[in-house]
């Protein structure tokens, strides 16, 4: 689940042009950290990816769900 959540964020991010940088100071936590999470060495809490998904102006389940073309 931390690989999927971590994938959705940076597609996410990339697309709404957001660095890690300033998606870490929109959900107010360290960039490093924000790597972690997008690199899968990270498991984020609930809050955390709620925190993510207000900065990213998305609903959690889009950080959550297995994109479509990756689904079985």
């Amino acid at each position: 689940m931390a690989t999927i959540v971590g994938r959705n964020i940076r597609r996410i991010r990339k697309q709404s042009g957001y660095s890690q940088a300033s998606l870490a100071k929109l959900a107010r936590t360290s960039q490093s950290w924000i790597c972690r999470i997008e690199t899968g060495n990270e498991n984020p809490t609930l809050g955390s990816v709620s925190r993510i998904a207000r900065a990213l102006r998305v609903d959690v389940a889009d950080l959550l769900r297995e994109p479509a073309d990756r689904a079985a």
